[in-house]
Formats: C-alpha cells, sequence, structure tokens
C-alpha cells in the first residue's frame, strides 16, 4: 500500500453506513481503502444486500476494500462470495486486497470462473485467465511518477502490452496523460479497447512488431514531450540475445525512459517443471492452472533458455491456453551488459530511497568514500524489480 494512502475502517455493519453515507453525502471524501474488520462482514449478507453494499462500497473507495479471509464452509459458498464480489467491479489477482482501477467510475465485471461453469474449459477466455494469474495490476504509471527521476511525464508507451493492464489502470490515476500501446495480437487489442476507457482519454492500442524500427518512429512521432516506456517481466524474456540487444536500442532511442520489470536473479535450471497458479476461485470452481516446463526444452544454463506453456485442466481433460517454446529468464547482469555495449545508463528502483538508483552504484564499483546508496534487493515488489535504461545525456 501506498504509505499515503487514506483509509477508513469499520467493525460493524452499522459503522459501515455511516462511513459510506458520510462519503455519498461529500461531508468525507472517498478515501484509497475501507478496511472491514471485526463483525463487518460481507459472507452474511444474502446475495442482493451485498451487491448492493459492493456498488455503494465501489462509488466510495478510490482504490478498494480490504477483509480478512471470509471463508465459508463449502467450496461453493467460497466461490459465491468471490464471483459476487468479482461481477460488482473488484478483483484479488495482485497483493493488496479486492481492488478496483484507480478512482474508477466504472463496474467491471472480473468474474472469469462463470464461462467455465457454464462451458466447461473450452468457455474460458484465456486472455482473463492470463490476466488473473500474470497481469500487472498492482503497478501503474504513478509508481514511477512518485520518483523524481520520472516524476515529469508526458506519454506512457506500452510494448509488448498484451492485456493491457498498465496502461489501462494507469489512465485512470493520470488521466492527463497520453496512453500508447501496441503489439502484434489484435484478439489482445480488441479486449483492451473494449474495456471502459475515460471519456476523452487519450490513448490507442496499435497492432505493431516492438522490434520494428518503423513502429517506434510512429510512436515517436504520436507522442508528446516526455515519454516513459514500460514492458513487464513475462514478455521481453520471449527474446533472445540479439533481440534484447535491439530492444533496448530501439526502445531508448525513442523514448526517454525505458523500463523493463525484472525477477529476482535466480537460474533457470532451479525454476519448478510446474509453477501452480491455481487460485482459490479456481479450485473451488473444478479447475487449475499452471505454468508447465516443456519437455523438448529443458532449461539450459549457458543460455538461460527453456520452454513452457499455460495450461488449464480440471478432472475429465486439459487445455494449452499459450505456448512458450523459447522464453530465456533474462538476468539484471545481463540486461547491464547489454547497455554497456550501447552505452546507456542504467538504473534501478530502490524503494528505501523513493527513486532510481545507479547500478554502478552497487557493490564493487563503489569507491571508497562515495556517499551511493547501494540497491537491496529486498525492497523490490514480491521479488521484482525494475530497471530503468535511458541514453546519456
Amino acid at each position: 500500500m501506498h504509505p499515503k494512502a487514506t483509509v477508513r475502517v469499520a467493525n460493524s455493519m452499522a459503522a459501515l453506513d455511516r462511513v459510506l453515507t458520510s462519503i455519498e453525502s461529500g461531508r468525507r471524501t472517498a478515501p484509497d481503502w475501507i478496511h472491514i474488520q471485526g463483525r463487518c462482514r460481507l459472507d452474511g449478507l444474502v446475495d442482493a444486500e451485498r451487491q448492493a453494499l459492493l456498488r455503494r462500497l465501489h462509488a466510495c473507495v478510490l482504490r478498494g476494500f480490504k477483509t480478512p479471509v471470509e471463508v465459508g464452509s463449502t467450496a461453493s459458498e467460497r466461490l459465491a462470495l468471490w464471483r459476487s464480489i468479482a461481477r460488482n467491479g473488484f478483483h484479488d489477482f495482485g497483493t493488496q486486497g479486492f481492488t478496483k482501477c484507480y478512482g474508477s467510475p466504472f463496474i467491471e465485471d472480473y468474474d472469469y470462473v462463470g464461462a467455465y461453469l457454464e462451458n466447461g474449459l473450452a468457455g474460458i477466455d484465456p486472455y482473463r485467465i492470463y490476466s488473473a494469474i500474470l497481469g500487472s495490476h498492482d503497478y501503474t504509471i504513478e509508481d514511477f511518477l512518485q520518483t523524481p527521476t520520472c516524476e515529469k511525464i508526458d506519454t506512457v508507451v506500452e510494448p509488448m502490452a498484451g492485456t493491457g493492464e498498465f496502461g489501462h489502470c494507469s489512465h485512470f490515476r493520470h488521466p492527463e496523460l497520453r496512453y500508447i500501446l501496441f503489439d502484434l495480437d489484435e484478439t489482445a487489442r480488441e479486449a483492451v479497447l473494449a474495456r471502459p476507457w475515460l471519456e476523452g482519454a487519450d490513448r490507442e492500442y496499435r497492432i505493431g512488431n516492438v522490434l520494428d524500427p518503423q513502429v517506434w518512429r510512429d510512436v515517436r512521432s504520436a507522442s508528446r514531450g516526455n515519454s516513459l516506456a514500460y514492458i513487464g517481466k513475462q514478455s521481453h524474456n520471449l527474446f533472445d540475445t540479439r533481440q534484447l540487444y535491439d530492444l533496448l536500442a530501439l526502445g531508448t532511442s525513442h523514448v526517454d525512459h525505458f523500463i523493463l520489470e525484472t525477477p529476482e536473479p535466480s537460474l533457470v535450471q532451479d525454476l519448478a517443471p510446474i509453477d501452480d497458479l491455481t487460485r482459490p476461485e479456481m479450485a473451488d470452481a473444478g479447475f487449475h492452472a499452471a505454468l508447465i516446463e516443456d519437455e523438448r526444452n529443458a532449461p539450459n544454463p549457458f543460455t538461460n533458455q527453456l520452454g513452457f506453456r499455460m495450461e488449464v485442466w480440471d478432472e475429465d481433460e486439459t487445455r494449452v491456453l499459450f505456448e512458450y517454446p523459447k522464453w530465456r529468464a533474462w538476468q539484471p547482469p545481463t540486461l547491464v551488459a547489454l547497455a554497456e555495449l550501447l552505452d546507456l545508463e542504467v538504473l534501478y528502483l530502490n524503494d528505501a530511497v523513493g527513486d532510481f538508483v545507479p547500478v554502478d552504484a552497487c557493490g564493487s564499483t563503489r569507491q571508497p568514500g562515495d556517499r551511493v546508496e547501494s540497491i537491496d534487493h529486498s525492497e523490490a515488489h514480491d521479488g521484482v524489480g525494475f530497471m530503468l535504461f535511458r541514453r546519456r545525456s
């Protein structure tokens, strides 16, 4: 949670009603969060009452609500509660609680389980599963704008946008910015643009290859002022060394700040052959999801390459949603080495100091007497970090 986030607390249903009424009347401003505690329980309401309350909550919070784990006595009771919350504008796909896009007035339907209950694995929307288990829900442009390094940005670029959570979620918090998303998948583009955007939002989702120089030239022409590009950790790992080199060269030539999300350092041979990502509502509905190692592409510690697929299954069948036959777990030292070949400046987001810190300020490169903050990997968000690349001024 952001350190400056505002919180209201309700320990009973009567207290929650008073909090919501005071916000609805304008006597209080909407807080970031409402914490529901004690005798204030959503699972004690019938569905119609719960839906009405959730819609009031949605209109009265900027970010969402937190509640103790609500555990029903059966899977069907737990699933009914989760689906009620999801259909009324809140998801829990990140780590922060039941959330919505910051300040969004739109009640989005996040219930992706209903399609499975109606039509089995064939009915599942692959993009909604991807979004639920791998989407970038916990980070928006705000995480970077609050740093001195990136505080003045006019255009946000999301290359390899996929399901586009970063750009879409960011525009609610900063509607004054221009948003340019692009990727190769027309279906993903349609899904992202079909989501509710604020009226007048300056946004577009283009179809284009991130390694095509003309695409980047077009993006630069469409940008205004200072620009920042962000690519999540699942995307740039699709590239081999030469492609990654080209990506860094193109990105830093056409945006002012080029940011890659990076995982905590690890070796490909240490990755589990099955990364079970089954969410509680999936298990309660009767299916599972995982990233599964491709037996034909065993982990190679010399090239950092492996293959895997995203798969869902139940007791009757299995369905492959996405395949990644050549995926590389690129490590920060490799990214730094490529940046040095391109003569790029490399920085790393260090939450302890609230800013991007030069990578060469860490470890043995520091000189005696230098007053330089070292990078503390324990400050990374849930085992991931953010590396910023830019042309030297």
